[in-house]
């Protein structure tokens, strides 16, 4: 957990994390059947809820806040969503089917990030709280949150 080896622009990145949180829920989703897709905010872009892919686990960004300012140097603390998106209309009144399956892909992928190591981040990703499940219509989507640090400079003449 660093980010030895970067440029000053490459730590600043503040979405270079995304790809690394990717291949992690790839990695806790391989081998599933259904295949599940994992998918960031430009691949949900103008997507209409009826024509997503489903199952899948969305990775999206939730922010920063300032953790501490030391001048030329900031410790930020981003907020990250990986996001259970699955479509059973069995049992579609009640929602059951689709909450046990969302559950299910939402705890390997949360079971995954817990504590996990990225390049470019100065602490482990750690659980925290996310927003509200949402159900409609036989979708049923269930977020988790994670925190983790990095490290903003300001580039030297």
């Amino acid at each position: 957990m660093s980010t030895s080896g970067q440029t000053v622009e490459q730590s600043n990145n503040f979405m270079a994390l995304e790809p690394r949180l990717v291949e992690l829920a790839r990695s806790a989703v391989e081998g599933m059947s259904p295949a599940v897709h994992v998918l960031t905010a430009s691949d949900l872009s103008g997507v209409s809820e009826n024509a997503q892919h489903t199952p899948a686990v969305h990775i999206v960004y939730g922010g920063y806040r300032v953790v501490e300012d030391l001048g030329m140097t900031v410790k930020l603390e981003h907020t990250w969503l990986a996001v259970a998106a699955v479509r059973n209309v069995a049992k579609a009144r009640s929602g059951a089917a689709a909450r046990q399956d969302a559950g299910l892909l939402l705890g390997r992928v949360a079971e995954v990030f817990l504590g996990a190591s990225v390049q470019g981040a100065t602490t482990a990703l750690a659980m925290a709280t996310p927003p509200g499940a949402r159900y409609s219509a036989g979708f049923q989507y269930i977020p988790s949150a994670f925190k983790v640090e990095t490290i903003f400079r300001k580039k030297q003449p």
